[in-house]
């Protein structure tokens, strides 16, 4: 059997009649150019109705997908001048519960506090209404211009409410249009609030809006990016400083069923092909946690460093460290209103560590008098530490002129056999000798 009828049995047509031979090589070569033409149209007619056929199916797929979107998740489409996208928006009253906190106790932070943990003093003179926060769902982790984010979840204050508004790229094609929504909400706050936003969401929306050429640059704004303060403030007594850890062991916040985020990009390629509505579902869920734990973990720091925040949901350490940032910060003022609030407190719920933190902040406050006392109880203890001996010693001979009282001291630290090391053990002779050639 010839092609040409196989190709007229796989499209339903009748085979032609069989043609008698024609004479002559000349006209058997015509046919046969002729067979090959047919035989070519019929293919690209073929290759044609799958292609439209194919299209048709995921154009359906599309639309069905969509729809299942606007009832899944009681979103709405949206349309602006570079096109359509997705768009679903909460308010979460004042009285919601995050957490240990409710969303009202934390929409008015102290924002000259705000300011020195962005390290930017132009925050100091906005208010937490001017804030966006801002975090992304990406089709991928590591970064790029091969990387996209489509789905942006944007949270602010507004009338004592939070509202959190979430804009998905339904597939590539949409991607302009979410940005220009991006852009026309940033344009009206004054300051960005991310978590690890300057060194992935800012930067990876900047090249998104490059990309799409459209006249926009997220990094222009002021930013608080609350990784870096809470590795600070918090980092010390956990095991690292994810979100999701600050959650669980500082905001009091429980996820149930969330999705790693690892998994999130393969869930939206499973979506552009499936269109199933329910595989963004749990995305949605965890963008908006991120964004409203953004809100508590800011209003948490805010008052670790202005020493209001109750202190069950804190640690003695937490406040060392804010201290520490405040006077890196020229905020003096502001170190002093925590080391008041330890000082009562410096006695056994410390470890010598959190003693030695806080006598080392004393000292470089000027509070000398309860340095000397956190000094001398940490010498007290068995075993004293090489750097409460040794201060309290540079103290009693060069501020209190007693050289005798301070190689009485060294002589006893030496004679109880410490656990010095050898450099410590010889640091701490060479004192002696020298205390003692200076009263001979």
């Amino acid at each position: 059997m010839k092609s040409i009828d196989k190709l007229k049995r796989l499209t339903g047509e009748a085979a032609a009649p069989r043609k008698t031979e024609p004479a002559g090589p000349v006209c058997a070569a015509s046919e046969k150019q002729e067979q090959l033409n047919d035989l070519r149209r019929r293919i690209e007619n073929v290759v044609a109705r799958r292609a439209a056929g194919s299209r048709a199916a995921q154009e359906e797929a599309r639309l069905r997908g969509n729809r299942g979107l606007l009832e899944l998740l009681e979103g709405e489409e949206k349309e602006n001048d570079y096109g359509r996208f997705f768009l679903k928006s909460v308010f979460l009253p004042g009285a919601s519960r995050h957490g240990y906190r409710n969303l009202r106790e934390v929409s008015e932070p102290d924002m000259t506090a705000a300011a020195l943990l962005a390290g930017n003093a132009a925050i100091g003179g906005f208010s937490f209404s001017d804030a966006l926060f801002l975090d992304t769902e990406t089709t991928g982790l590591a970064g790029g211009t091969g990387t996209m984010a489509f789905l942006i979840g944007l949270g602010w204050f507004e009338d004592n409410r939070f509202q959190v508004q979430q804009i998905l790229a339904r597939d590539f094609s949409e991607e302009a249009a979410a940005l220009a929504c991006l852009r026309d909400i940033a344009r009206q706050k004054k300051f960005l609030v991310t978590f690890n936003g300057k060194a992935f969401d800012v930067n990876l929306l900047s090249a998104r809006f490059i990309l799409n050429r459209l006249p926009y640059d997220p990094a222009g704004l002021p930013h608080l990016d609350l990784l870096h303060p809470a590795r600070r403030l918090l980092g010390h007594r956990l095991e690292n400083c994810r979100l999701a850890t600050l959650e669980a062991d500082v905001l009091g916040v429980r996820r149930e069923g969330d999705i790693p985020g690892w998994e999130i990009p393969q869930r939206y390629f499973d979506w552009l092909r499936r269109r199933d509505p329910r595989l963004l579902c749990d995305i949605f869920e965890h963008n908006r946690l991120d964004i409203v734990s953004m809100a508590t973990l800011t209003a948490h720091l805010v008052d670790i460093v202005t020493a209001q925040i109750l202190r069950e949901q804190a640690h003695p350490d937490d406040y060392l460290a804010a201290a520490g940032l405040l006077l890196q910060r020229t905020h003096p003022a502001g170190a002093q209103k925590i080391l008041d609030l330890l000082r009562e407190d410096a006695g056994a719920d410390f470890s010598p560590a959190s003693k030695q933190k806080l006598a080392q902040l004393c000292k470089r406050t000027g509070r000398l008098e309860d340095a000397v006392c956190l000094w001398r109880e940490m010498a007290e203890c068995n075993p004293a530490g090489f750097y409460p001996v040794t201060e309290l010693a540079k103290y009693l001979e060069h501020r209190a002129k007693r050289r005798a009282e301070a190689a009485a001291l060294i002589e006893s630290a030496l004679a109880a056999g410490r656990a010095f090391s050898e450099k410590e053990r010889e640091a701490l002779e060479h004192r002696l000798q020298r205390l003692l050639r200076k009263d001979v």
